[in-house]
């Protein structure tokens, strides 16, 4: 029994935290003594997307239920006397009637721009601003009446009638956008992350969905300092580029704030593109600087969209690029470091030739001739300079010059592997040990002596020998 109470009790404590977590967000917001509402249903927010709004609610005309509330009329708002463009009133009534069509059931564009003139400041009834965490508002104390409902999200507005409640869905959709490296030495699966070595160009491939509501897309591009932006973005629609020059202007490219790249999008262009069109922004940046797993090059974009103070804003999509380094220390073979020994980087390029290692003015290059290639020359605490800026790869240090008195060592070979953006990878150690050289053999000491001794035995015992045969053939005769 007693296990069932603490159930019980678990179990009513969760439902009343969903209840109040359900009730958090649905806001409600009193005007007045009337007895219509709306309820606004706000679409849903997801992966970091921003949406802070503000919708306003307008009143184009008054409106009358009938005594079992199924049927509805129309009249003009205290003080006007005209009807937006699609509508008319009725001289005799004062009732407001739709004219485009007899049985029409939504508006046309021309009729919302025609409402979006006709209403003005005072006929503004509600404004309520909603963020991430609102998923519905309610506007309760509303007369009845027909009904203009706008948004900072986008362009897409809603119109309906108070009967006695309304409830009503914003339209207007957040646009995806995403991000990723398209070209580098080597690039992983997703395209977020790269290797590639310092002044390479690394490729880059934005795209945005253009969604219901589209306005006001501008893109922002910002590259840390490991990064140089090349100054070739290019916009494609449906893989055709998209002319900046033409008439009218589909959008500019400059730079904003802190932005390294801003793309400010022109409503025409945008809204004249159907809903889920793919918009794709390719360009390109240098590696110029070092780039390791504690510090790697980053490489941020985002899109803001909606009303023209940018509030709204799609989640930040990053990317990094690596690169790595061999870190070499000269010893002796009583572990003290050797100053003076001269190492080379050697790997092999596409025609599987040696080429060596290169650095001027920051940049990496290769070259098959190894009195081109960079030499890096111990210190007198042991330590070569850093062999940095690489990219993925098998390498070889070989030891060109050698310290006066000591052997030279044998080659290391190295391998950097793509997708691994670890410090034991991108920053791999090697100690090269010199052994002393040892004293080749001389012509001081006993010299020639030991030839003639050894000679003269040899001749000696070959007289004994002749000597004892011709004994031996005396005796026989």
């Amino acid at each position: 029994m007693k296990t069932s109470k603490k159930v019980l009790a678990i179990v009513l404590a969760v439902a009343l935290l969903l209840a109040l977590s359900i009730t958090a967000f649905a806001k409600t917001v009193n005007v007045g003594n009337g007895p219509a509402s709306i309820t606004m249903h706000i679409p849903e927010i997801t992966d970091g997307r921003v949406a802070d709004n503000t919708y306003k609610i307008y009143k184009v005309f008054d409106a009358a239920l009938s005594p079992n509330g199924t049927g509805i009329s129309y009249t003009l708002v205290d003080g006007k006397t005209t009807v937006p463009d699609g509508f008319r009133v009725d001289p005799t009534t004062g009732n407001v009637t739709y004219v485009r069509s007899e049985n029409a059931t939504d508006l046309t564009a021309t009729d919302i721009a025609a409402i979006a003139a006709y209403v003005t400041e005072a006929d503004l009834v509600a404004t309520v601003n909603t963020t991430n965490a609102d998923t519905e508002f309610t506007v309760t104390g509303l007369d009845y009446g027909y009904y203009y409902i706008t948004t900072t999200t986008g362009t897409v507005v809603t119109v309906n009638s108070t009967k006695p409640n309304a409830e009503v869905y914003d339209k207007n959709e957040i646009p995806p956008v995403d991000k990723l490296i398209t070209g580098a030495s080597y690039v992983d699966a997703d395209g977020k992350k790269a290797l590639a070595e310092v002044g390479s160009t690394v490729n880059y491939t934005a795209s945005i969905t253009k969604k219901a509501g589209a306005e006001n897309y501008v893109f922002h591009d910002k590259m840390t300092a490991g990064l140089t932006y090349n100054n070739d973005a290019v916009v494609k629609v449906n893989g055709q580029v998209v002319n900046p020059n033409a008439s009218p202007v589909p959008y500019t490219i400059g730079k904003l704030g802190d932005d390294t790249l801003t793309i400010t999008f022109k409503d025409s262009f945008i809204q004249g593109l159907a809903d889920e069109t793919e918009i794709v922004i390719e360009y390109s940046a240098t590696v110029n600087s070092d780039a390791l797993q504690i510090d790697p090059a980053k490489n941020t974009a985002y899109l803001s969209y909606g009303d023209e103070n940018g509030q709204n804003s799609t989640p930040i999509k990053e990317t990094e690029v690596y690169n790595a380094k061999i870190n070499v220390l000269k010893n002796d073979d009583k572990g003290q470091p050797l100053a003076g020994a001269g190492f080379v980087l050697k790997t092999k390029n596409d025609q599987n030739k040696d080429v060596y290692y290169k650095v001027e003015n920051g940049v990496v290059s290769w070259t098959e001739n190894i009195d081109d290639a960079t030499e890096n020359v111990s210190g007198a605490d042991g330590k070569v300079p850093a062999f940095a800026g690489l990219a993925d790869g098998t390498y070889t240090l070989v030891e060109k010059t050698v310290p006066d008195g000591y052997n030279g060592a044998a080659d290391q070979t190295f391998t950097i592997r793509g997708g691994d953006y670890t410090i034991a990878n991108l920053e791999q150690n090697a100690t090269v040990v010199n052994k002393e050289g040892a004293v080749l053999p001389s012509t001081g000491g006993i010299g020639t002596t030991i030839f003639y001794i050894v000679g003269s035995i040899l001749l000696l015992a070959a007289a004994i020998v002749l000597i004892a045969r011709r004994r031996t053939a005396a005796d026989a005769i």
